[in-house]
């Protein structure tokens, strides 16, 4: 396989920018990118309407990506803190494991995590609704 060069990677930006991706990771061999777009993606988790739950579009915290969902940092020995409770903005309350990867997820304002739409471990995909939130 050849190495990629700027042109693959100007490629790839330009699909990131069509298709709303804020972030993609290559490894091959010795040779890891990561590409990120917009200023600030681990607290970027986007907000759209969950599909089938009747829960309307300002109310979910959402997946920036692929992986499996922690509610805790896999380091820590503290378990996730209870549901509902509040949430400052910027305040890490998920993370998301994609290989060697954790993504953490932050929220974009102060808010109510009112309850986790996704399990721990669970495997999610981008877009995937998080946890259902209420202003604070």
């Amino acid at each position: 396989m050849t190495p990629m060069n700027s042109a693959d990677i100007q490629k790839l930006t330009a699909l990131m920018e069509r298709y709303g991706i804020a972030a993609f990771d290559y490894e091959q061999g010795s040779v890891q990118l990561r590409l990120t777009l917009g200023s600030s993606v681990e607290a970027a988790a986007i907000t759209e309407p969950a599909r089938s739950s009747g829960i309307r579009e300002s109310d979910t915290l959402r997946s920036p990506a692929v992986g499996i969902v922690l509610h805790s940092h896999p380091a820590s020995a503290s378990p996730a803190p209870a549901l509902p409770r509040q949430a400052a903005r910027g305040e890490i309350v998920a993370y998301i494991k994609t290989g060697m990867t954790l993504r953490a997820i932050a929220t974009a304002k102060d808010c109510v995590l009112r309850r986790a739409l996704t399990a721990e471990g669970k495997g999610v995909g981008y877009g995937d609704a998080l946890f259902e939130i209420a202003p604070d």
